[in-house]
């Protein structure tokens, strides 16, 4: 099901959420170090209280596999509050059609399915909608920061990006930022690895694409920004705005 709800709705998917949530704990706290903030098992911070876009990848039996948070750049974002830094000399991204992407999580333990280039496929995939979803919603283009391994991922997925500014070490780790153009060349790119016949096992549960023609994206310049995107099979429900 593919679904979209509004901020105010979507304690409906609190479970997805939760999932997501303890997910990042144990990725970013537990197995890589990071100085993030856990209370009872959950990783949030100041950012998701800024009523963000949160792509959640599950499969058939709702367990998250995946997800990413998304933020308006016309208001605080990561790049601009906390790695300002990897800006070098240039200024602070301010623009209602450039999205920024953080807190990229996949659970590789659960899904061992890997493409061309050793990818998850579930990261492929995950990936792949970030940038079919921009593409629909009129962004044209997407900021993030990251350090130098997930950097490489990125590079090898498909990804074609300019660095913002200058490498720079948080908490012992060399971190970038880039910034991505949203167009049909990175999303084919994406895709052509999902797509390889070397992928083998995929889930079929999770399409390689999804059918938005049909949907009523909000407007890049609206204020009222959806708050759970969910995403497991062909089907979409409820995604009017």
């Amino acid at each position: 099901m593919l679904q979209l709800t509004r901020s105010e709705k979507f304690t409906a998917h609190s479970n997805i959420l939760e999932q997501m949530f303890e997910l990042r704990s144990a990725q970013f706290s537990t197995r890589r170090g990071w100085r993030v903030s856990v209370i009872d098992g959950l990783e949030k911070d100041k950012f998701d209280e800024l009523d963000p876009l949160y792509l959640c990848l599950i499969d058939q039996t709702n367990k998250l596999v995946a997800s990413l948070r998304i933020l308006r750049t016309t208001g605080p974002h990561m790049l601009s509050d906390v790695f300002s830094e990897v800006m070098g000399k240039a200024a602070i991204i301010r623009d209602p059609l450039v999205w920024e992407s953080s807190r990229f999580c996949v659970d590789t333990q659960s899904v061992r399915k890997y493409g061309p280039e050793g990818i998850n496929i579930i990261t492929l995939r995950l990936l792949a909608v970030l940038f079919q979803v921009a593409k629909e919603a009129g962004i044209k283009k997407i900021i993030s920061v990251f350090d130098l391994y997930l950097e490489r991922i990125l590079r090898r997925a498909g990804c074609v990006f300019e660095r913002t500014g200058p490498v720079v070490k948080f908490d012992g780790l060399k971190t970038a930022g880039g910034v991505f153009d949203v167009n049909d060349v990175i999303i084919q790119n994406i895709s052509r690895g999902l797509a390889s016949q070397k992928v083998e096992g995929a889930d079929k549960s999770i399409p390689l694409m999804f059918p938005l023609e049909n949907i009523t994206f909000p407007s890049a310049t609206n204020p009222q920004i959806p708050r759970v995107l969910l995403l497991n099979n062909n089907t979409i429900s409820n995604f009017k705005v």
